[in-house]
């Protein structure tokens, strides 16, 4: 295995190893106050075009810039945790979890870059965890507004 490949492992590891910290440790609480504190929390959008292009604007922009608008109990997601030039690819992903197709190609670190850096909190699987940090396979769904 190449030094890279364990590089990758690692970082995906201690991502996992925060979430689960996270979901332990119930008092923990992250700087900014954004996501809300149910499971059955429901992602609203500021833009009500709910196309595949104003859902995957809405996404790039929550990964640059952080989101603060659903108070979970864990808090809110700080922005930046991907690179800008990455966060698109990043978005299509997401938007995939879904089940949805994308209707653009991403770079194929796209998941790389979301199991790195956002499963921790939302599940590799993209679901959430338990009412902490929502459930990202329902964004774009009409009926979780």
């Amino acid at each position: 295995m190449k030094k890279e490949e364990y590089f990758a492992i690692l970082i995906i590891l201690i991502v996992l190893g925060y979430g689960v910290y996270l979901y332990i440790n119930q008092e923990h609480k992250i700087k900014h106050n954004a996501f809300a504190p149910t499971i059955n929390t429901k992602i609203q959008y500021n833009d009500k075009n709910l196309t595949q292009e104003g859902i995957i604007k809405y996404i790039v922009n929550v990964i640059n810039n952080g989101s603060n608008h659903l108070n979970l109990q864990k808090g809110g997601m700080e922005g930046g945790y991907v690179p800008k030039d990455k966060a698109r690819d990043v978005a299509y992903y997401v938007y995939e979890l879904s089940g949805k197709k994308a209707n653009k190609p991403y770079s194929k670190d796209a998941s790389l870059y979301f199991s790195s850096n956002c499963a921790g909190c939302h599940g590799i699987d993209g679901k959430g965890i338990k009412g902490s940090y929502p459930d990202l396979t329902q964004i774009g769904n009409r009926q979780s507004h």
